[in-house]
């Protein structure tokens, strides 16, 4: 019998994130994404009409892209609104990626892919946690911080504390 391999699909992964702004708890998670995933797709969540975010859904968008172009084609950013199961099954992905922080983070996480499953068996969901040292990085503490004029240069790239520093309108 002759032996006969079956080429397989890609295999997408979408990280989805409201990502306001990304930090290098989110980085590390994309980074090392990776080298497990063929395509991790980068995705800002948004809604058009409660968005309450610091920066637009774009302006995310370009951000992350500014940060992780290295690592395209790999890992690339797309924004979509909705639900992420929806969104993985229409762009074909087969995998949610989430990242975890804490025992809250579960709880919470937990639920989420439970509802997400029954919505979507085929899609799975996996979870990295980012480095110990940047465990409690936040995006909300981090814009609270930047709003007081303080830099948190261990916690997000230069890139994105500039960003930060002009969008509060501080010099």
């Amino acid at each position: 019998m002759a032996n006969r391999t079956k080429e397989r699909a890609p295999l997408i992964a979408v990280y989805p994130g409201s990502f306001d702004p990304i930090h290098n708890g989110h980085i590390d998670v994309i980074r090392r994404s990776v080298l497990v995933f063929d395509e991790v797709i980068v995705a800002v969540t948004y809604n058009p009409h409660k968005d309450t975010a610091l920066f637009s859904a774009d302006e995310r968008v370009e951000i992350i892209r500014e940060v992780i172009h290295d690592l395209e084609p790999r890992a690339r950013v797309d924004k979509f609104s909705g639900l992420s199961v929806d969104y993985a099954e229409r762009i074909g992905a087969k995998v949610l990626l989430r990242s975890l922080r804490s025992v809250t983070d579960f709880d919470y996480e937990m639920e989420m892919t439970q509802m997400n499953k029954k919505m979507a068996p085929n899609i799975e969901t996996v979870f990295m946690f980012s480095d110990p040292k940047l465990f409690f990085t936040a995006s909300r503490l981090i814009k609270e911080v930047a709003s007081y004029g303080k830099r948190v240069p261990e916690l997000v790239p230069e890139l994105v504390m500039t960003r930060l520093r002009s969008k509060l309108k501080l010099s």
